[in-house]
């Protein structure tokens, strides 16, 4: 059996303390960046793209989408996308993702290749 001093006990006592103090602070960090990491996951759900347009579950929303996004889609270039932009800048938001074929050179063809691909959220 160890016999210990006061001297002993302080230190032994002052030992045990720090360690508990850094195992609280471990389990609070550790709570905290499981928190940012549930957060940013959450996050990533939704996707953002360079242009600040949101993709939802894939999809380009159209109400959004810059013209790099509107490019991706079948059948669009960029001429095409910059009368999306301006026909929903002079118009407002789409309401459907059939509205999109009252932008002048967008028929029902052309809508038929993308429509899969867009929202309007």
């Amino acid at each position: 059996m160890v016999v210990l001093n006061k001297k002993s006990k302080i230190i032994v006592a002052a030992a045990i303390f720090i360690a508990v103090a850094a195992a609280g602070y471990i389990i609070e960090k550790f709570e905290k960046d499981a928190f940012i990491v549930e957060t940013v996951a959450t996050e990533d759900a939704v996707s953002y793209t360079s242009d600040s347009a949101m993709e939802i579950n894939g999809k380009i929303n159209i109400n959004s989408a810059g013209s790099e996004e509107l490019v991706k889609l079948s059948g669009i270039g960029e001429a095409s996308a910059e009368k999306i932009i301006s026909y929903r800048e002079e118009h407002g938001a789409f309401g459907t993702i059939e509205e999109i074929m009252k932008v002048p050179g967008i028929g029902e063809k052309k809508f038929e290749e993308f429509k899969e691909d867009i929202c309007v959220e």
